[in-house]
């Protein structure tokens, strides 16, 4: 059975084409088949379906669509499933041609991919402008294969094989440089070489008859190594610098590794051109994951541009393997791709670790992977990457990958793992010592253990141990021997600590959380945990961050029998409570549920520590939320989503905040307590505004109304603001800020001031908007709330600018952006740096402006901010126009289609203007 959208949208079963249907019946599929295994949103099948003149019955129309196409899928076992998120067509993803396309484009099988296009993408099908923006996508898609294969083939002296497609697509395509210069090289080395001059020159024509433009610097390239008549192939280059040594995010390397010599040779042998694959299996404790890592470092020189490490928990106890689309965006961020460019769909974040790794020579270790369908997509297809993928199970299904399976270690290697932990042994102790190394399995883990024992008993022999190991074996089996012989050789203490420190639900700890946890002291704490690492029973992968291997942790828990003290989630929500305070300065205070305070706590003091610590626990205070529902601590996992919230919201982790806001509505539900049910209602309707899902947070906002709470007033202000809809906007804020100064809350009296001041600007009252932003200021200043006195300095700045006191208003906007740079309010940065483009291009410096508006389109990329990625196109549109720049257009146009997805009425309705006030040239703009 198949599934083909690349052409039209199609379903083979036992090679016969199935009919199914009407165009819009097939557009719903396609749509659907581009999502496969995922959850499609109605809403979003409407808007491909429908323009403006969406009937009323849409949502009926679609269900009858989807009615009908599971009676003409139904004898393929393709089903549709139909959930809260929306329909899933529940299909292998590799049965869908779009999906088999990027696994082969991901191997560098382009040829095998390329093959799979019929035609247009998703022809046949009746759809909209949404549709249509998904098939220009999915065309870009494939001519960036197109010129990848090209490329590769004309290095290999492949023009002739070449030259018939790239000359059909540039003549579909031709103010596409990339693949113009492309063709002309293949011109070129098949003898046309004024062919490929005259291709130039109708390009360069072209290029400003239309645009505007002079021909960039590739096809610039092109045309002077032909001229030169040096073979495009063969041109002399000057020497590539060498790139600077990248983000390394590898653990620590055991310094005792020992043995595997000929698995590490084949390791860091040279490659034989492509991605290099690695598959590594073996069981537990086998030393797959030491040896990977390893293997990383001795590599490092010849990887520079990065060297990473992800752990993929494929089989961590009480942990779910990490999905596809979280490990790349994990793995964009150890690149130092910020979290809000870091886009929202899990295909679009492939493409982008893709192209960040194109011209990369980079190490990538992906360790503990569950399976192939988990690693497939983390594979880059550059040509100078190394990956090393480590599995219980073996990875047969890992397309392209060399496979390495890891036995026990042979007895010479086991003995001298065994001697390079517990130190040199005399020679009449070997017997013992092979006996001992037997009885560990040969495995490493093991072996580590047992000598870690010997070395920590200098009164013993290798006799003793090996009389205590084999009692320990006579009463258990395998591994549970050997950790059995290291923890009941810990002093009582001791064993308490391991024992407590197994139900640490989450990825990793430090002092402060392990004291709380065991009820000692930090610097006592430090000191256990540190006999424990030297015990072997604990790793160190960062500074000060302690975990378990996953077979150690397996054995605590079958000896604590339980996960998470209340200590524990205690002391997260004191210590998150006081970060939040710190992040939130005079913040509404919701009373928390009895705590044991915790004895030692961080010392945290400022906005910085703060942001600091937050994005150490980042990953344990999420799964602590998870956690502390399942346990039915239901106040702790709506505290700590409270208190979490505030630092995922600046940092734009969208995706944990709305899945810890979502478990803390339940948990509201739970305690039927209606101040924690308008918390997270609040919450939700927050989150969905950062989301840019405007109507969801809208429907989320009138719900809590009903507890008349003056946070919740204010959001929906901002939810209604970007529908469109100013004077509701205004009258939200308005009465926000009565309910506000009536409850004496000064910090929301703040931040509805500065609302109510925003929405009169968009309502042109920009002499009343001033004395609100004004007012807003000083209330920040005065209670200390640093990141709304930043975003208040750049919107009083904006309100200056358009009243014409352009230079009080480029002070403020400066001082704007410099303070939430300083505070590290990525949010804010952004917002700041549009608006001060806007600001300086009113002042009449739009040559200046130009840099800001840019560095707001890079920095935000194509991620999930798409709000500000309008604003910043809007922005960048009308400085390039206001400078002639023709491109101004071009900038626009990706507005308004921005907007448009997201339903921001006022960057849709400037666009627009732009656009019809100036249809083709860079005249001024309208604001």
């Amino acid at each position: 059975m198949r599934v083909g959208v690349l052409g039209s949208v199609e379903v083979w079963l036992d090679g016969e084409r199935l009919s199914i249907g009407a165009p819009q019946q097939r557009c719903v599929l396609g749509v659907l088949a581009l999502e496969a295994g995922e959850a499609v949103p109605l809403d979003r099948l409407i808007d491909c379906l429908w323009d403006d003149d969406t009937p009323r019955d849409a949502r009926g129309l679609v269900h009858g669509y989807v009615y009908r196409l599971r009676k003409v899928l139904a004898p393929s076992g393709i089903t549709i499933a139909r959930t809260a998120a929306g329909y899933t067509l529940d299909v292998a993803r590799d049965d869908v041609d779009l999906h088999r396309f990027r696994r082969h484009v991901r191997a560098r099988e382009h040829r095998e991919a390329l093959a799979l296009w019929r035609g247009d993408p998703l022809a046949g099908v009746t759809g909209t402008d949404v549709l249509a923006r998904f098939r220009t996508a999915l065309v870009e898609e494939m001519l960036a294969a197109v010129e990848e294969w090209a490329d590769t083939e004309l290095g290999r002296g492949q023009h002739r094989e070449v030259l018939g497609e790239l000359t059909a697509l540039a003549a579909d395509h031709p103010l596409r440089e990339k693949l113009v210069a492309l063709t002309m090289r293949a011109l070129h080395l098949c003898g046309q070489q004024a062919e490929a001059l005259q291709r130039f020159d109708r390009t360069r024509r072209l290029l400003a008859d239309e645009l505007g433009l002079d021909p960039g610097e590739e096809l610039r390239s092109a045309h002077e190594q032909i001229l030169r008549g040096a073979p495009a192939a063969d041109a002399p280059r000057a020497p590539a610098p060498e790139p600077p040594r990248g983000a390394s995010t590898l653990p620590f390397a055991v310094p005792d590794f020992t043995g595997r010599q000929s698995d590490l040779a084949s390791l860091t042998a040279p490659p034989s051109g492509g991605t290099a694959v690695w598959a590594i299996d073996g069981m537990g404790g086998v030393g797959k994951s030491a040896l990977a890592i390893h293997a990383a470092h001795r590599l490092a020189d010849r990887y520079p541009d990065a060297q990473l490490y992800l752990d993929l928990h494929g089989f961590t106890p009480g942990r779910a393997p990490l999905d596809p689309s979280g490990a790349l965006a994990a793995l964009l961020g150890s690149l130092g791709v910020p979290a809000d460019r870091v886009p929202v769909e899990a295909y679009q974040r492939e493409l982008m670790w893709r192209t960040a790794l194109a011209d990369r020579r980079a190490v990538v270790v992906l360790d503990n992977a569950a399976d192939e369908d988990q690693v497939r997509p983390l594979i880059p297809g550059a040509p100078d990457c190394l990956v090393l993928v480590t599995s219980r199970r073996r990875m047969v299904g890992l397309d392209g990958a060399t496979p390495l399976s890891l036995d026990v270690l042979p007895a010479p290697d086991a003995v001298a793992l065994f001697t390079a932990v517990a130190g040199d042994r005399p020679p009449g102790e070997r017997a013992a010592v092979l006996e001992i190394v037997e009885l560990c399995g040969g495995l490493p883990l093991a072996i580590r253990l047992a000598a870690a024992r010997l070395r920590h008993r200098p009164q013993w022999i290798a006799e003793d141990l090996l009389d205590v190991l084999r009692t320990q074996q006579a009463r258990l089996s395998g591994l549970g021997a050997v950790f059995a012989l290291s923890y009941e050789h810990l002093e009582p203490e001791r064993q308490r600590v391991f024992r407590e420190l197994g139900g640490h639900p989450g990825k990793d700890f430090d002092a402060w959380a392990a004291a709380a946890m065991v009820g000692v002291s930090r610097s006592d704490a430090r000191e256990l945990l540190e006999d424990l690492l030297d015990d072997h029973l604990l790793e160190q992968k960062t500074r000060g961050r302690y975990e378990f291997h996953d077979l150690v942790r397996q054995y605590a828990l079958t000896l604590v029998g339980r996960t998470a003290t209340r200590g524990l989630l205690d002391y997260y929500l004191s210590v998150a409570d006081h970060a939040a305070d710190l992040l939130q300065p005079g913040r509404r205070r919701v009373e928390l549920p009895p705590l044991e305070e915790p004895a030692d706590v961080p010392p945290l003091s400022g906005n910085d520590s703060a942001l600091t610590w937050y994005a150490a626990e980042h990953d344990n205070l999420v799964v602590l939320v998870e956690h502390a529902a399942a346990q039915g601590l239901h106040a702790h996992a709506c505290g700590l989503s409270r208190d979490i919230g505030h630092y995922l919201m600046i940092t734009h982790h969208v995706d944990d905040l709305l899945r810890t806001q979502e478990i803390s509505a339940a948990s509201a539900r739970e305690l039927g307590d209606p101040r924690q049910e308008w918390l997270s209602l609040h919450q939700l309707a927050l989150t969905n505004y950062m989301a840019c899902r405007y109507r969801a947070g809208l429907e989320h906002a009138t719900r809590a109304r009903a507890f008349g709470e003056a946070s919740t007033l204010a959001v929906e202000g901002l939810l209604h603001h970007r529908l469109g809809d100013h004077r509701a906007a205004l009258e939200c804020h308005q009465t926000a800020l009565e309910v506000a100064q009536r409850e004496q809350d000064y910090r929301v009296s703040a931040i509805c001031l500065a609302n109510i001041g925003r929405t009169l600007v968009e309502l042109g009252e920009l002499d009343q908007a001033r004395d609100h932003l004004e007012k807003a200021l000083v209330r920040s200043r005065e209670i200390g709330e640093r990141n709304e006195e930043a975003s208040n300095l750049t919107t009083l700045g904006t309100a200056l600018s358009l009243l014409g006191r352009h230079a009080e208003a480029l002070v403020s906007l400066r001082a704007g952006l410099a303070l939430a740079e300083e505070l590290g309010n990525v949010h804010y940065a952004v917002r700041g740096a549009i608006e001060l483009a806007d600001g300086l291009r009113l002042a009449g410096r739009a040559a200046e402006a130009e840099s800001h508006a840019r560095h707001a389109v890079e920095a935000l990329g194509t991620g999930r901010v798409l709000d500000h990625l309008a604003e910043a196109h809007n922005a960048l549109g009308s400085v390039l126009a206001a400078l002639g720049d023709p491109a101004a257009r071009r900038h626009h146009e990706t507005a308004l289609a921005l907007a448009g997805q997201i339903e921001y009425r006022r960057e849709a309705e400037r666009a627009t203007a732009a656009l019809a006030h100036n249809p083709a040239t860079g005249a001024s703009q309208p604001e």
